[in-house]
């Protein structure tokens, strides 16, 4: 209206401009032309006003018109919109004013939930970069605006049901490898073998089939499938109980199946989804097999583990060994210098084993270094320490992690020895100094694991890694090449160490080995004091003791002191005594170490799966010998830890003896 009423009013002072002319150039009389002027002038102003009065009246309707849409669309986006709003004051935290959606989603039995509490749990929220929350079968998303103090809450329950239903329809791969199958078929005859195979196929066939995924038979020990995320995730929820029918099954036919799994989701391709699946069977096997390893298929991403209730069962062979020797006499061959590590605060098996690979590098005339700490020991390496000052040819191989970082070159060999996590390494600066690393170590693969290592020789069936080193040697020793009797003796410690006297995890394979390490000069009487305790040890030991409480019938937990520290050994020795007494079958000893961790020491003889227990708390070890080190807790707040996990798995912890 307001440009219609521009064009009349220009429209008329133009007519009068017009006539304004006319009058003045065709009326001769002056006072009738002033008068016509006059006349024609006031009509224009009243036109004007007239035009004014029109616009203001229309601006005033479309001023109350347009309040009156604002106000309908406020109201609907406060009171209709499944949006919620809280505004609430930045001092006390109290909502000062929620629309009626937020009324609803924290109302609760006809009560608000809405304090300050929760205002403040959700600002701590978004302070961590977490906007998501369920209440109920809903799912929210809120947004803060600290500048006016308002918190927004919307419903993506849609949203978040079409994500879960497209993560669920991801493609899964899995891998099942029989374990030991040609152990089992050695000693059978067709009709058995025929048998046997038919057994296994139809338990795994009838498995598959109750989750409807597509599976085919590769070969007599192993099978592939393809599912969907959704699938593997009610095979999770099973635990997998496959692993357990399968064993108690074949149990009754007096052979021993088990199988192994590897399973992979979430690769950008379907080639990496597979390798990862692979790889996963892998850790699998060398943890000893009867279990089932799942992981998806990034690089950051932790796997999880299930199974494994059964002691690992022997699968390396003379031949695997000789071809690691092999392999390993290769890799030296191409380093210019050697640089042997082993975990924190070693024991007589990392010592041991580390100067086992030092001799094995010398056959190859490759100049190897033991990395030790000197604040990091123990009473055993301090007696071997006094004790290398008789052999100067051995102690002069003894370097500290910072004299390993200026000798090292870019050709230099690392091997991990008694260990393969890098995180427990004595240096880890130093380890990740080196492209070339090497491992060889007896326990079960746990998820932090080196990225490329040239090598990795891990037997979780071994007693030790004394073990394996020992053996490595005898392949490439002849009459020029032979291990120092204190080299020897070293290693026959850290043998006598694991096995606790070759009473736990010996095979004909540890004792052959112990055999030729004596006829290479081993002493036991050495090994003996070596392994000694002095007298402040073994008080210690007896006041920890003294400390012990029955968690189970069978199961005992000793909890040391807040401000004493005990070294790793004391820990281990204890729970070995307890292990000792009649009707123990499991300790654990927490104890504040000397490196300021809190660390518990697991035993068992065999009847409880300890490595289980340490695992769940982030540790790791065999079934029958575990640990774990935890930082920024107290020791009794590690017992109730401890205590938690003992209680969510103590129908596994019986059900997993061999």
């Amino acid at each position: 209206m307001r440009k219609i009423g521009m064009k009349q009013l220009l429209g008329f002072a133009f007519v009068l401009f017009l006539l304004e002319v006319l009058i003045l150039f065709f009326i001769p009389n002056k006072y009738v032309s002033i008068l016509a002027l006059l006349v024609l002038n006031l009509f224009l102003i009243n036109r004007i006003i007239y035009l004014i009065r029109k616009i203001e009246i229309s601006n005033a309707e479309k001023i109350r018109a347009a309040s009156r849409i604002a106000e309908k669309s406020l109201d609907y986006a406060f009171n209709e919109v499944s949006v919620g709003i809280i505004n609430y004051d930045p001092d006390t935290k109290e909502a000062k004013w929620l629309n009626p959606f937020a009324e609803d989603i924290f109302k609760k039995d006809g009560q608000s939930l809405i304090s300050p509490e929760l205002i403040q749990n959700y600002l701590s929220l978004y302070e961590k970069d977490k906007d998501i929350f369920k209440v109920g079968e809903h799912v929210y998303r809120f947004n803060i605006d600290t500048s006016q103090n308002t918190i927004t809450f919307e419903d993506i329950t849609k949203e978040s049901n079409l994500y879960q239903e497209k993560l669920g329809m991801q493609t899964a791969i899995g891998i099942v490898s029989v374990d030991n199958y040609d152990d089992i078929t050695d000693n059978l005859d067709d009709k058995e073998i025929s048998y046997l195979n038919s057994f296994i196929t139809t338990m795994i066939s009838d498995w598959m089939d109750q989750y409807q995924v597509f599976y085919k038979r590769l070969n007599a020990e192993r099978y592939f499938f393809i599912a969907q995320l959704e699938d593997v995730k009610k095979m999770m929820d099973g635990k997998f109980q496959i692993l357990d029918k399968i064993r108690k099954e074949s149990s009754t036919r007096e052979i021993a199946v088990t199988l192994s799994m590897g399973i992979s989701y979430g690769g950008e391709t379907l080639n990496q989804t597979g390798n990862t699946a692979q790889t996963n069977l892998d850790t699998a096997l060398v943890r000893g097999g009867d279990q089932v390893v799942v992981k998806e298929a990034k690089d950051d991403a932790k796997p999880v583990f299930y199974g494994g209730r059964t002691a690992s069962v022997a699968k390396r062979t003379r031949v695997r060994s000789r071809a690691m020797s092999t392999a390993i006499q290769g890799i030296l061959s191409e380093s210019s210098d050697v640089y042997i590590m082993g975990h924190k605060y070693p024991d007589m098996d990392a010592i041991g084993s580390a100067f086992g690979m030092a001799r094995l590098a010398k056959f190859h005339e490759r100049h190897a270094w033991i990395v030790l700490d000197k604040n990091e020991s123990i009473p055993d390496v301090e007696r071997v320490m006094s004790k290398l000052q008789e052999h100067p040819d051995l102690a002069e191989q003894i370097i500290t992690p910072k004299e390993a970082m200026k000798k090292k070159t870019d050709s230099s060999l690392l091997i991990m020895v008694d260990y393969h996590k890098p995180s427990l390494s004595i240096s880890q600066e130093l380890y990740e100094q080196f492209e070339k690393v090497v491992i060889i170590d007896h326990h079960r693969r746990g998820d932090e694991f080196p990225v490329k290592p040239l090598l990795s020789y891990i037997e979780s069936s071994a007693s030790s890694a004394s073990e394996l080193v020992t053996e490595l040697i005898e392949y490439q020793s002849n009459s020029n090449r032979r291990l120092d009797k204190f080299e020897a003796t070293l290693l026959l410690a850290g043998i006598v160490v694991d096995t606790k006297s070759f009473s736990v995890r010996t095979t004909s394979r540890t004792f052959d080995v112990a055999s030729y390490l004596r006829a290479c000069g081993a002493d036991s009487s050495l090994v003996q004091y070596l392994l000694s305790s002095d007298l402040t040890s073994y008080l210690e030991m007896n006041s920890l003791i003294a400390q012990s409480e029955y968690v189970t019938p069978d199961t005992v937990i000793v909890t040391g002191s807040e401000e004493k520290e005990y070294d790793s050994v004391t820990a281990a020795k204890t729970a070995d005594t307890l292990l000792s007494m009649v009707g123990i079958n499991a300790a654990f000893v927490i104890t504040k170490r000397t490196d300021k961790q809190i660390g518990i020491s697991a035993r068992s003889n065999g009847s409880i799966n300890v490595q289980l227990i340490m695992e769940n708390l982030g540790g790791g070890g065999h079934f029958t010998n575990a640990a774990v080190q935890l930082s920024n807790v107290t020791v009794s707040e590690v017992k109730e830890q401890l205590l938690r996990v003992i209680h969510q798995n103590i129908e596994i912890m019986y059900d997993s003896a061999p």
